[in-house]
């Protein structure tokens, strides 16, 4: 009876560890576990830069993987940086994984009323240095709200800052803009990466004084790519980081398309031509009632 009982709470104990251990970081509900090895990567080896840099920085969908690294590494190095969560319980989270967060956005990208109260809560937080819009689903209903209404209109509504970073895909390639029937029920995935990309670049000639690119992190092993996929996680997310400090020369350009912090060439040559991002940028204002500040 003594042993059984013995038994029972050592069995409880590594029960409670491993729980412990599947939870940090929400492994198994919003991250995988290279994304949880990932954060404590950061934690031992990001210490903070001296002197303390002064950018302010907000990233959407930062309450898991890519975005979440991202908050967590431009924080480990001492910038000030507000993150963006779907709710509450996901702002929680936020707060849980990265202590030294103070501001999180709360919002839902999927809901358009709700995309105007994001850029309200950021507005009343003051100007940022840095935008990076990196929220994103890969399938459902609302890839074409999430994936580029949403990021159009917060482009729209928030102050002006002084570098607008969007997360592409190299799937781009595959897509099309759609412009003959630009509505969610013919918008895929592919589709709306090469609508964003299209974006990023003709903001870059549209806002001189803005620095703006694009980037694609390849397929990483976030839950989005089912926690199993080939390309390094660490550079997807320090690419970001590189992006958002640029520092580097090559990082100091605007209207770029970056994989692994090396300018990409392989990218949809028409996502620069004139004309059809004229015809994106009319069609979003239309659909959204919302017009992008001269």
């Amino acid at each position: 009876m003594f042993k059984k009982i013995i038994l029972t709470l050592f069995s409880g104990l590594i029960l409670t560890e491993v729980t412990m251990a599947q939870t940090k970081y929400g492994v198994g509900s919003y991250n995988t576990e290279e994304v949880a090895a990932e954060m404590e990567y950061i934690e031992k080896h990001i210490r903070p830069l001296n002197p303390k840099p002064a950018k302010r920085i907000f990233i959407t969908g930062s309450s898991a993987g890519i975005g979440e690294l991202t908050a967590k590494m431009l924080l480990a190095k001492g910038y000030e940086v507000v993150a963006h969560a779907r709710d509450a319980k996901r702002a929680a989270d936020v707060k849980r994984d990265l202590p030294e967060i103070k501001h999180v956005v709360i919002g839902d990208l999927a809901k358009p009323d709700e995309v105007d109260k994001i850029a309200a809560q950021v507005n009343a937080l003051g100007r940022f240095d840095v935008i990076i819009h990196n929220a994103g689903v890969y399938r459902g209903e609302n890839i074409f709200q999430i994936n580029l209404l949403a990021p159009y209109v917060l482009t729209a509504k928030i102050t002006q800052p002084q570098t607008l970073i969007y997360v592409s895909s190299n799937m781009h390639n595959g897509g099309e803009l759609r412009l003959d029937a630009f509505n969610a029920g013919n918008v895929g995935y592919s589709d709306s990466k090469l609508q964003l990309l299209t974006l990023a670049k003709s903001l870059a000639v549209r806002w001189s004084k803005v620095r703006v690119n694009a980037m694609h992190p390849g397929w990483v092993g976030t839950k989005m790519s089912g926690g199993s996929a080939p390309d390094p996680l660490r550079q997807a997310y320090e690419t970001l980081v590189w992006l958002a400090e640029g520092t580097d020369p090559a990082a100091q350009t605007s209207g770029g398309y970056f994989f692994n912090k090396q300018p990409d060439s392989h990218y949809r040559r028409d996502s620069e031509d004139s004309a059809q991002q004229a015809a994106l940028l009319q069609a979003l204002e239309k659909i959204t009632g919302v017009k992008l500040p001269e």
